[in-house]
């Protein structure tokens, strides 16, 4: 107990420092130790002394090496879907899959297709009820794992965010309490 207790009192105070720094998960502990103030950032270092992180990670390493699987660094809720998607990118002509879960900042697609991190795609999703696709201007791939990989949404127009709200509105009315 006293373990969890240890973990959850540093996230506590890294998420702190990170927010009043104006940081995000994605941002280096370089850049977290050079925003921080100097006593947050004291009791921060002392915890790095005992992990093997170096300054060129990212927090997202820090905050999971804390307690492994049990952070939660999403800040839009994902809901379940099964929408047909296809999408397009500088080293690929045409790929499809299906859209396994959806957010405002993001999803998670199943394709045979080969992607890369970092890879920035056009996006369809192709949502049941809709007369056209939901159009993603800019998506990167952030992870993949085998057949399946993350996509960001880094632009998509006034009208598709719209769009988007409300096939989210939907998914989350759908959702099984």
């Amino acid at each position: 107990m006293k373990d969890t207790e240890d973990y959850q009192l540093i996230r506590r105070q890294i998420l702190q420092v990170m927010n009043e720094a104006g940081l995000q998960v994605d941002h280096t502990l370089r850049e977290l130790q050079g925003r921080a103030n100097p006593d947050a950032w004291a009791r921060i270092e002392v915890y790095l002394k005992a992990r093997p992180l170096t300054g060129s990670q990212r927090i997202r390493d820090l905050l999971s090496a804390i307690q492994p699987g049990a952070v939660e660094l999403r800040k839009h809720t994902r809901f379940p879907v099964d929408f047909r998607s296809t999408f397009s990118g500088s080293t690929i002509l045409e790929g499809g899959g299906t859209v396994l879960d959806l957010s405002l900042g993001g999803c998670r697609v199943e394709s045979p297709a080969s992607v890369q991190v970092g890879l920035v795609v056009d996006l369809r999703i192709y949502v049941p009820g809709l007369d056209w696709p939901l159009l993603i201007d800019e998506a990167a791939v952030r992870w993949v794992r085998g057949s399946t990989f993350g996509l960001a949404f880094l632009r998509l127009g006034q009208t598709e965010d719209e769009r988007l709200r409300q096939v989210l509105k939907g998914a989350g009315a759908n959702q099984k309490p």
